[in-house]
């Protein structure tokens, strides 16, 4: 039998409860194409973390702060600028985040808090009374975004949404504050920025809305571009995040079988393979509304990485030319959930939050193992016939670094893609 090459960037193997054939992603490494080894691709270890220090609680949210040159991040009920605490944040569940000029922005059990940099806090809310401007039943904040001068944010269980005074973003603007996408009775789930577009995710579809530059008082400052629309939904308010230069998102059961998807020109394009889409489908909505995404760049590596409940998949476009390229990523020996979250880049390395504990950490490319405790590597390779065949000699290509443990590789076989035999060392 001649001498097969047998790719690692994903194997199949076989679901034993339907027995459809699936595949199997590779478990905390990265595909990268480039040729070595009369090979078109290798694969990396996802970078280690290590402790960078101790903080009030889990991560909830972080945003780089453009005004400030600095990274805000909420961690339990603080809000921290870099390593430092500028202000108390309520709550515990997920919060959004923005900023402006004067002020980074939370929202927080259903309130926009304006955190200023000169040490003040304000929360968003009408007008006195007697100042003559237009009072509106502002309810509860959902999600909160900034385009240009203003704050944006959605009014939960509601298709309204509101802007801020251009003079006093403490305050609603004084005319023209509320908006309504009209195609979302249901409500606006989440809502963001592209270009210089407001963007309205609802759970069937997702609207945009432009500047009219309009100066007259009372004339509407924003109206809907239908043209843009799409007619897909978004799974939960975190559930999105901007990447290749437009939105990637989970899209809602309300509109079929969820998926992973890209917008592009009013139209969207499914980047999730079968096993991805087969992995949402375990998923109820509500346990999908937990999701939260983000994106992150290093090494030319363009990463969609997204929290699910019980999963952190990945998403790597930098190696999707020949098809969507996927892997898992995973915390521990065992089936733990990956417990980085909330990366960025800040100063010269790549800093996180925490799910389980009360502490950051920064990505180093020099280790794999997790806050100093070791992590594994897991790669499956495709199933090839051999019947009636031998194998008499399995090589498997690896490029260790140096340190002072020596790692163990096992392999294991299967003839059926369900039932693995015992690992060799």
């Amino acid at each position: 039998m001649p001498i097969q090459q047998l790719p690692l960037m994903k194997g199949v193997g076989k679901d034993f409860r339907n027995a459809d054939y699936i595949d199997y992603l590779p478990v905390n490494m990265l595909a990268t194409p480039k040729e070595i080894l009369n090979s078109s691709g290798y694969l990396r270890s996802f970078p280690g973390i290590a402790k960078r220090s101790d903080v009030n609680g889990v991560s909830r949210g972080v945003e780089y702060n453009m005004a400030q040159n600095a990274v805000y991040r909420v961690c339990g009920g603080k809000l921290y600028k870099g390593e430092s605490e500028v202000g108390d944040v309520a709550g515990s569940g997920r919060v959004s985040m923005a900023h402006g000029r004067t002020s980074q922005a939370v929202g927080v059990n259903g309130q926009l808090v304006e955190y200023r940099y000169d040490g003040t806090v304000k929360t968003v809310s009408n007008w006195p009374t007697d100042s003559g401007f237009t009072q509106y039943e502002l309810g509860s904040v959902r999600d909160i975004t900034r385009l240009r001068g203003r704050y944006a944010w959605s009014k939960d269980g509601t298709d309204s949404w509101f802007i801020t005074d251009l003079e006093d973003e403490s305050h609603p603007d004084r005319y023209s504050a509320q908006y309504r996408a009209e195609s979302q009775p249901d409500g606006i789930i989440g809502i963001g920025t592209w270009r210089d577009f407001i963007v309205c995710f609802g759970s069937s579809t997702i609207e945009y809305f432009s500047l009219t530059g309009a100066t007259t008082v009372g004339a509407a400052l924003y109206v809907a571009q239908p043209s843009l629309m799409v007619q897909k939904g978004i799974a939960g308010t975190y559930c999105k995040t901007p990447f290749a230069d437009s939105y990637a998102f989970i899209s809602n059961p309300a509109t079929g079988a969820p998926s992973v998807y890209i917008i592009g020109s009013g139209q969207v394009s499914p980047i999730a393979s079968a096993s991805i889409e087969k992995i949402l489908r375990s998923y109820t909505a509500d346990e999908l509304a937990d999701g939260v995404m983000e994106s992150l760049r290093f090494d030319a590596h363009e990463l969609l990485i997204i929290h699910l409940p019980r999963h952190v998949l990945v998403y790597d476009a930098s190696s999707s030319a020949n098809g969507p390229q996927w892997c898992v990523l995973k915390t521990g020996l065992y089936d733990d959930v990956y417990r980085a979250i909330d990366f960025i880049y800040e100063g010269n390395q790549i800093t996180c939050g925490d799910k389980l504990e009360s502490v950051t950490g920064k990505l180093q490319f020099d280790i794999s193992s997790q806050y100093e405790k070791q992590q594994e590597h897991i790669l499956y390779s495709p199933l090839i016939k051999a019947d009636n065949a031998l194998i008499n000699d399995l090589e498997l290509e690896t490029s260790g670094g140096v340190c002072d443990r020596i790692d163990k590789i096992f392999i294991s076989a299967t003839t059926d893609g369900i039932s693995y035999g015992r690992e060799q060392m």
